[in-house]
């Protein structure tokens, strides 16, 4: 596959993936979201590689989904594109090759979730951490099905309901980031975990992601629940009003 949405370059037994949209914030286009799939599920059919680490062009991770594409035409359509993010969100956790998160910037969203999903997650001290899909009559996939286990069910409530956005310190309390470095040191850091992933037995990484990844579940429930939020009239007032910078006005319908 050619890509266009992000750069695959493959370095010993480091895969680098890095998301490049830089004048988006590199937000996940269903475009990227496929892109990301056959990036993640090439580099881990390479025997080679041995630690696959994901990061963002320019001064974001990712801010989350491209909003371009939540124009849904009926309820089924709603729900295919509900089911097309889960099953692509989910490949970090389909994979057997271990996944390093290298936040430096904005992760919101799909884009908090992403790197939440990650199996170390690094982040710089200015980076910081959002879900605020409720403002736009939507709800997080992952973190429905997630975040409870990940961080704990008051934690998960708080950051999906109140929308509010963690700093990377508060992040690291709640457990979405495992290590926040700062600017200068940060790639040092990252270099030291990439390198002790580098060292384990890939034979153990992979009996270790299989048996956590096994104890997963319930993407289908949070997919009913998103296609029900994206078919609503009040989604296309929620991203008026989130663009606007104004106080939606919700029907309930």
């Amino acid at each position: 596959m050619q890509y266009e949405h992000l750069i695959q370059e493959t370095d010993g037994h480091v895969s680098r993936i890095t998301l490049d949209r830089p004048d988006k914030l590199n937000c996940l286009a269903e475009q990227t979201w496929d892109e990301l799939e056959h990036a993640l599920e090439a580099a881990d059919g390479d025997k080679d590689v041995r630690v696959i680490v994901l990061s963002g062009n320019g001064k974001a991770f990712s801010s989350g989904d491209d909003i371009s594409d939540l124009d849904f035409q009926d309820a089924s359509d709603a729900r295919d594109y509900a089911r097309f993010v889960m099953d692509r969100a989910v490949a970090l956790e389909r994979i057997e090759t271990p996944v390093l998160a290298k936040v430096d910037g904005i992760a919101h969203g799909g884009g908090c979730e992403l790197a939440a999903s990650a199996d170390v997650t690094i982040a710089t001290e200015s980076s910081t951490f959002r879900q605020p899909e409720a403002l736009l009559n939507a709800a997080p996939g992952i973190a429905l099905v997630r975040y409870a286990e990940m961080i704990g069910i008051s934690h998960a409530r708080e950051l999906c309901l109140t929308t509010r956005k963690l700093d990377a310190k508060e992040a690291q309390v709640v457990g979405l980031v495992n290590e926040v470095a700062p600017a200068d040191e940060f790639e040092d850091v990252v270099a030291e975990r990439v390198d002790q992933l580098t060292t384990i037995s890939p034979t153990s990484a992979r009996v270790i992601k299989n048996a956590f990844n096994s104890q997963l579940g319930m993407e289908e429930e949070a997919v009913d629940s998103l296609s029900y939020l994206f078919s609503m009239d009040d989604m296309e007032e929620g991203m008026e009003a989130f663009f606007g910078k104004r106080d939606p006005e919700w029907k309930l319908q």
